[in-house]
């Protein structure tokens, strides 16, 4: 099975000084934890991926107005990226490699297509979700 058989085609994206409260509409506009990010609104080449950890640990937690915060200033920059034609096995290894859930799927030329999440691949049954997007477990105080 290809990448482009059960990817989310044409996903929302966000521009590198876009406000970080704009991130944040719209991951909770479309349901969703990560937004990649692309050069600009002509150039959808990916340059970045934010996620909801991005922007709290990176803006609210260090008491800065998201407002005022750019995506730029809290995105990662090293994005593990797919290809449409990949073979569906290839991104459940990126994901188990790098411990992600989610992976921009682009061109050649690096232009966003879509973007492959561990519950598209775990409904087309390749992957025990236990394997992939595991986190360390940690402990809290109250």
């Amino acid at each position: 099975m290809k990448v482009q058989e059960i990817m989310t085609k044409d996903p929302d994206c966000c521009l590198p000084n876009d406000s970080v409260q704009k991130a944040a509409k719209i991951m909770k506009i479309i349901d969703a934890g990560v937004v990649p990010v692309v050069a600009s609104g002509l150039d959808q080449k990916v340059i970045g991926i934010v996620t909801d950890r991005d922007l709290c640990l990176g803006v609210i937690a260090e008491g800065r107005d998201p407002t005022t915060a750019t995506v730029k200033e809290c995105m990662t920059g090293k994005v593990i990226i797919c290809r449409p034609n990949d073979e569906l096995q290839d991104a459940v290894r990126l994901m188990e490699e790098n411990q992600i859930r989610r992976i921009p799927v682009v061109e050649d030329d690096g232009t966003l297509v879509g973007i492959i999440s561990l519950a598209d691949i775990a409904q087309a049954k390749m992957v025990d979700p236990a394997k992939a997007g595991n986190t360390p477990k940690r402990r809290f105080r109250a």
